[in-house]
């Protein structure tokens, strides 16, 4: 079996690829996030639409007591707590789908969209234990002095795709994303960076252009001449969604590009003994 040679890790490749991955399988890429965190997550959004509807007319009658009755009905809190567990089932489901696809991809397949989605749901209990861990610990290390927490996460980020990847089990998973991300961090945290700060400008521009067109259009006044915030509100919802559905599977697949570049620049394997892990 032939090893490829060892590269320096390059973040420039690291993009490429999760853009010729994104761009190869986004009808694929696309189902599945609307599949598994857009349609939870629009659920969701209609129940806090309606919830928020129900609120303004009723701190419209002058009653606030029925408000917040209203607020912590039985149903509300039912669909909340099913709206969460169906959005922490789905995001997990997702990464490890979309993980499937990506390395996949980049190892010279095509993985079909039953394959994806039944990995997901295979992997979701160590996707979600894994997450839970790690957010776990990064938040003590954010409040002991932050730096801890994000060297925390730096070197737990790649625990998702080894166990999907190479089934190491959640404990082994964690080490193995240690020994992968050991002096590479410093490149990993720049590509998040990158990837935050795209995102954190996109959604700033969609709220900014979202309050300009309402509020020139006059969509936020009611009848009786008072600001209306319940169809901004519904508006933001909807693009809310879309942009978790956009982010998460973003978010997995850039996971599986720094992953697949680690292995080639650590250890020197290609795509031919990427691709055999899934045959």
């Amino acid at each position: 079996m032939t090893m490829t040679p060892v590269m320096a890790f390059d973040i420039g490749r690291v993009i490429s690829r999760l853009l010729g991955t994104v761009g190869r399988n986004f009808l694929l890429l696309a189902s599945l996030a609307v599949l598994l965190v857009g349609v939870p997550g629009a659920m969701l959004a209609f129940a806090q639409i309606s919830l928020m509807g129900d609120m303004f007319n009723l701190q419209g009658s002058g009653d606030p007591n029925a408000a917040l009755a209203s607020m912590f009905s039985p149903l509300r809190v039912g669909l909340g707590v099913a709206g969460a567990l169906i959005g922490v089932v789905g995001n997990a489901a997702l990464q490890g789908a979309v993980i499937h696809a990506s390395v996949s991809d980049l190892s010279g397949k095509r993985a079909t969209f039953a394959e994806c989605l039944t990995t997901g749901f295979r992997f979701f209990l160590p996707l979600f234990c894994i997450g839970l861990i790690v957010a776990i610990c990064c938040f003590f290390g954010y409040l002991v002095f932050i730096v801890p927490g994000v060297l925390l996460g730096l070197a737990w980020c790649m625990a998702a795709p080894a166990e999907v990847v190479e089934r190491t089990g959640i404990l082994a998973s964690l080490s193995r994303s240690a020994d992968l991300t050991r002096n590479h961090r410093a490149a990993i945290f720049g590509l998040i960076i990158i990837f935050f700060v795209i995102v954190l400008i996109v959604q700033t521009v969609i709220n900014a252009v979202d309050t300009i067109v309402f509020g020139f259009s006059g969509a936020m006044t009611t009848r009786a001449g008072l600001p209306d915030m319940r169809n901004l509100i519904a508006v933001q919802s909807v693009v809310g969604v879309m942009l978790q559905v956009v982010v998460s599977s973003l978010a997995a697949a850039g996971l599986a590009a720094i992953y697949f570049e680690l292995r080639q620049t650590k250890e020197g394997v290609g795509a031919e003994q990427l691709a055999a892990v899934f045959d």
